[in-house]
């Protein structure tokens, strides 16, 4: 096991590379509609929204960084200029932080959302521990891509 002293020594203090937790990244621009993901289920939604735009729908991908602070200002410009909002998170609709944004949305931008949100969560189940169980239960892109065009049509 490496010492802490060396660990800290191969740090680069170089300050380009930070990232700024209180601002959402836009990872792809688009017009058609606005995938908010978060955590783990970001790389998802990338593949998704390639799988999207194969089929003329083009998502755009909000990496939501952080909920505390959250930056409503990213997510309801999205809103605004998309008219649509999705949001993916591997845990359970029921109380989920998708939830807390789809409010936001509908508390400051009702008028501007061309249909209902629609939050892609795991299944109201205890989320398994076993890998393989656990594959079965969260966001696919696969998923992300049905939950869209469902609701788009």
């Amino acid at each position: 096991m490496p010492d802490l002293n060396e660990l800290l020594a191969q740090v680069d203090d170089s300050f380009d590379d930070l990232i700024s937790l209180h601002r959402d990244l836009v990872r792809i621009p688009s017009v058609n509609t606005g995938v908010m993901p978060t955590g783990n289920e970001t790389e998802a939604a990338d593949y998704a929204s390639q799988w999207l735009a194969q089929d003329g729908i083009e998502a755009e991908v909000i990496d939501v960084r952080s909920l505390v602070p959250l930056d409503t200002q990213t997510i309801l410009g999205s809103v605004v200029k998309t008219g649509r909002l999705y949001t993916v998170e591997e845990n359970p609709r029921l109380c989920g932080w998708g939830a807390e944004i789809a409010s936001i949305a509908a508390d400051e931008c009702f008028y501007d959302l061309d249909g209902p949100v629609v939050r892609i969560t795991t299944p109201h189940i205890p989320l398994p521990a076993a890998d393989n169980l656990e594959d079965i239960v969260l966001p696919t892109p696969e998923r992300i891509v049905e939950k869209i065009k469902r609701s788009m049509n």
